[in-house]
C-alpha cells in the first residue's frame, strides 16, 4: 500500500520540460528505406568492409538477397570442406556460367530475408543535427539470415543420378503408356467469399512470391558520393512538396484558407450608426481603420485600439490613421475628402463636395484653437446652407447651452504625451492647410490668428449676460427642425438657477480622468448634470443612476465574468465598448460609465480583484476573478483563487493537496482540471493565470 501511494505521488509530480527540439518529417526516401537486421551476427562484426558481389530485391514482397565473398585464404577456412561443398553443388569443376561457385571451392555465401511480416507504420529513422530532429518513415524491416538455397541444386542433381541409375532399359525399349481418358473441367463463377479464401491461402501467397522478379541493385560504399547524396535526403527541406496531396503547397494553403469573396446576395441594411464587427474582422487593417473612422467621425486612439483585433500593432494603426484622419484636440477626425468624395453633393442642398470639404476643414481648424464655436460665426465664413452647417457640426461636436457647440471629446493628453512626433507632424500639416483655406475662403489669416491668440487665455466661469428684453429667433433664421440655437426662456433660466446650476459652469458626473463610455462614438465625458437626489439628466431625459445604470452594468459584467472567469480591466472596457456599439442609441448605459463604476460593478457581482505583480514593460492594471458561479465548486474555486493571490503559477498536485487541507475533502480529477482550465492556461508542466506574463512569473 505504501508503495502504491509512493507511485501515485511520483505520477503527480510535475515533469519539467528540459529542452525543446523542432521535429521535421522527410518523405524523400519513404518508399525506399530498408532496415536490415542481422539476427545471427554479433553487433561488433559488421559487413562494412566487405563489398557484396550482388544485391537483389523484391519491392512488393519486401525481400532482399545479398551475395558476399568468402575469404578462402583465411586461417579459419577449412579448404577440404569448401571443396566438398563446391563438388556437391556444381559437381566436378568445369569452367561454366552455370556453376554457382566461381572456383572449385565454396567462395561465396548468401544472406537473404523472407517476406517482411513486421508492420513498419510506427517506425522511422531519425537524424539529429543543429537542434533539429528529422524523421523518415521506414518502408520495410528485413531480417537477414544466411541462406543455403544453392544446396537445392545438389539435391536435384542427386535425385537425377538416382533416377538414371534405376531406369534400367533405354527409353526405346520402354513400353508405350496406355491411353487414358481425359476429363474436361469448366471453372464456375467464383464468389466473393471463395475469392477471399483463395487469396488468403498459402498457395496463393507462394505463387505471388514466385511470380515477382528480382530487381538487381548497384552497391555503393558508405563514403561514396552517391551514398552521401542519398543520406542527405533524410533531412526535410523547406521546399519539400506535400506528398499527401497532388498539389503544390501554395495551392494547398489557398484551399485550406480560401480568400474572402464578396457575397452578391443582398444583406439586410444596417442602421447608419451600427457597423458589423463580423464583417469588419474580414477586412485588412487599413480598411478596418477607415470603416471605423467613417462610422464614428471622431474617435480616440485608445477607443480605436479597443475596437480592432487584440494584439494589433499600434505603430501600424497610427500609420493607417494618418492616411484617413487628422488630429484635433488629441483625437482623430476623419478627413473631409473621405466623407465627401469627389463628384458627391450634399443631400440637403446639393452643394458640391469641394465646398463641403472646405467648410468642414475650417471647422476642424477652429476646434484646434478652441473647444467652443457658434454656428453663426462658422456660417459667416464658410457660406454654406444652414442644414449643411448643422450636419457638419453634429459630426464632431455637441450643443452646450450658452456656450454654442463644444468639441465632442476632451483633449487626449495621454496620446499627445506618448506620441509628440505625431503632434508636431500634424501641426505642420494644419499650418499648410490653413494657408490654403485662407485663399479659398478669402479671409485675412493674420487677423484670425491674432484673434485666436487673444482667445487662448484661460476661460473663467462668468455669468451670462441677460438681455433686458427676451429676443427670439424667427424660423427664417433657423434651419428646418433645428432647435439647437433657441435661447431658453427667462422662466426656464430662472428655474435652472433656482436649482443651483450655472449655465457656464456645468458640473460633470463624478468620473475618472479616463472618461466615460457612451455609444455616441465611444469614450467621452458624460454630458449629464448631477443633483442632490442621485438622478442624472442626460439630453433632457432623467434616469435613476443607482437603480437603472448600476443594475444594467452589474448584469453585463456578471454575464461576462461567469463565462470568462478571468478578466483584466482593459478586457472589461473592450467588451463594454463592443456592447455599446451594438446597442441602440439612447441605451441606459450610454449616459456615462467610468472605470470606477465598472470596477465596482465587478466587485458587487462577486468578482475578486487580484493583486498581481506585473513586469516593468507592462502597464499595471486590475485583474478580476469570478468567485461565485453556483455550480457546487465555489468552495474549491475559493481555494484556487487564494493560491492565485500569492502566485500566478499553480501546480495541480499542490492544488489538490490544498483543497484536501482546507475543505477536508478530496477533489476529483475532472473537477480539478475544469477549475484549472477556467482560470489558467498550461505551459510546460505548470498552470499560469490567464492574462499575465508567464516569462517573468
Amino acid at each position: 500500500m505504501l508503495f502504491r501511494s509512493f507511485q501515485s505521488k511520483m505520477a503527480d509530480e510535475a515533469d519539467p520540460v528540459v529542452h525543446e527540439v523542432d521535429v521535421y518529417l522527410s518523405k524523400s526516401l519513404a518508399e525506399n528505406l530498408y532496415l536490415l537486421q542481422y539476427l545471427v551476427r554479433p553487433s561488433h562484426l559488421t559487413y562494412e568492409d566487405i563489398k557484396p558481389l550482388s544485391v537483389k530485391v523484391k519491392p512488393t514482397q519486401k525481400e532482399i538477397e545479398i551475395q558476399l565473398p568468402v575469404n578462402t585464404k583465411s586461417n579459419n577456412y577449412a579448404f577440404s570442406k569448401g571443396e566438398q561443398m563446391a563438388l556437391m553443388v556444381d559437381g566436378r569443376y568445369k569452367p561454366s556460367e552455370q556453376n554457382f561457385f566461381d572456383s572449385n571451392v565454396m567462395d561465396k555465401t548468401i544472406l537473404a530475408s523472407g517476406p517482411s511480416s513486421v508492420s513498419t507504420h510506427r517506425y522511422a529513422v531519425g537524424i539529429y543535427k543543429d537542434n533539429e530532429f528529422h524523421l523518415t518513415p521506414l518502408y520495410a524491416m528485413a531480417q537477414v539470415r544466411p541462406s543455403f538455397s544453392y544446396m537445392d541444386r545438389a539435391d536435384a542433381k542427386q535425385k537425377l543420378n538416382i533416377k538414371q541409375s534405376e531406369g534400367g532399359e533405354s527409353s526405346q525399349e520402354e513400353e508405350e503408356e496406355e491411353a487414358k481418358p481425359v476429363r474436361l473441367k469448366f471453372a464456375r463463377h467464383e464468389t466473393v467469399e471463395a475469392k477471399a479464401r483463395r487469396m488468403a491461402s498459402y498457395d496463393y501467397y507462394q505463387k505471388k512470391r514466385d511470380e515477382e522478379q528480382w530487381v538487381d541493385l548497384r552497391y555503393h560504399s558508405r563514403d561514396d558520393d552517391r551514398s552521401l547524396a542519398e543520406r542527405n535526403m533524410l533531412f526535410a527541406t523547406k521546399n519539400h512538396d506535400i506528398s499527401e496531396f497532388n498539389i503544390p503547397p501554395w495551392e494547398y494553403l489557398e484551399k485550406l484558407m480560401p480568400p474572402v469573396t464578396e457575397e452578391e446576395e443582398e444583406k439586410p441594411a444596417l442602421p447608419s450608426n451600427i457597423l458589423s464587427l463580423s464583417q469588419l474582422r474580414t477586412m485588412p487593417l487599413q480598411d478596418q481603420v477607415k470603416a471605423l473612422l467613417i462610422n464614428a467621425k471622431v474617435i480616440r486612439f485608445r477607443q480605436l485600439l479597443a475596437l480592432l483585433p487584440q494584439g494589433t500593432d499600434s505603430t501600424a494603426v497610427i500609420r493607417c490613421l494618418q492616411q484617413v484622419a487628422v488630429l484635433v484636440q488629441g483625437c482623430w477626425v476623419v478627413k473631409s475628402e473621405i466623407l465627401y468624395p469627389k463628384d458627391a453633393t450634399s443631400p440637403h442642398s446639393g452643394v458640391s463636395a469641394e465646398h463641403l470639404c472646405r467648410g468642414r476643414d475650417y471647422l476642424m481648424w477652429k476646434f484646434l484653437h478652441t473647444r467652443y464655436v457658434t454656428r453663426k460665426e462658422i456660417s459667416s465664413v464658410i457660406k454654406l446652407p444652414a442644414e449643411d452647417v448643422k450636419d457638419i457640426l453634429e459630426q464632431m461636436s455637441r450643443v452646450r447651452v450658452s456656450h454654442g457647440w463644444e468639441f465632442l471629446f476632451d483633449y487626449d493628453k495621454e496620446f499627445c504625451s506618448r506620441y509628440p512626433e505625431i503632434i508636431q507632424r500634424q501641426k505642420v500639416l494644419w499650418e499648410a492647410k490653413f494657408q490654403s483655406l485662407c485663399k479659398q475662403l478669402k479671409i485675412n489669416c493674420k487677423e484670425i490668428e491674432k484673434k485666436h491668440k487673444e482667445q487662448t487665455t484661460p476661460e473663467k466661469c462668468k455669468k451670462p449676460r441677460t438681455p433686458t428684453k427676451s429676443r427670439k429667433r424667427t424660423m427664417s433664421g433657423r434651419s428646418i427642425s433645428d432647435h439647437s440655437d433657441i435661447e431658453p426662456e427667462g422662466t426656464d433660466r430662472a428655474a435652472a438657477n433656482k436649482d443651483g446650476l450655472d449655465d457656464n459652469c456645468v458640473e460633470i458626473l463624478d468620473i475618472t480622468g479616463d472618461g466615460a463610455f457612451t455609444n455616441e462614438g465611444g469614450l467621452r465625458p458624460s454630458t449629464g448634470v448631477g443633483n442632490s437626489k442621485g438622478s442624472v439628466s442626460f439630453n433632457n431625459h432623467v434616469f435613476n443612476h443607482k437603480e437603472d445604470v448600476l443594475q444594467g452594468l452589474q448584469s453585463f459584467v456578471k454575464d461576462k465574468l461567469n463565462t470568462r472567469y478571468v478578466l483584466t480591466m482593459s478586457e472589461v472596457k473592450r467588451l463594454f465598448q463592443l456592447n455599446l456599439t451594438q446597442s441602440q442609441p439612447g441605451h441606459i448605459l450610454s449616459s456615462g460609465v467610468s472605470d470606477q463604476m465598472l470596477e465596482q460593478a465587478v466587485l458587487d457581482v462577486g468578482g475578486i480583484r487580484l493583486n498581481d505583480r506585473w513586469p516593468k514593460q507592462y502597464i499595471e492594471e486590475p485583474v478580476f476573478l469570478a468567485s461565485r458561479i453556483g455550480d457546487g465548486l465555489d468552495p474549491m474555486r475559493g481555494v484556487l483563487i487564494g493560491m492565485l493571490q500569492t502566485s500566478c503559477r499553480v501546480a495541480s498536485n499542490l492544488f489538490k493537496k490544498k483543497v484536501d487541507e482546507v475543505l477536508d475533502c478530496p477533489i476529483s480529477e475532472n473537477d480539478c482540471k475544469k477549475l484549472l482550465r477556467d482560470y489558467c492556461i498550461t505551459k510546460g508542466s505548470c498552470w499560469y493565470l490567464k492574462g499575465v506574463n508567464t516569462e517573468e512569473s
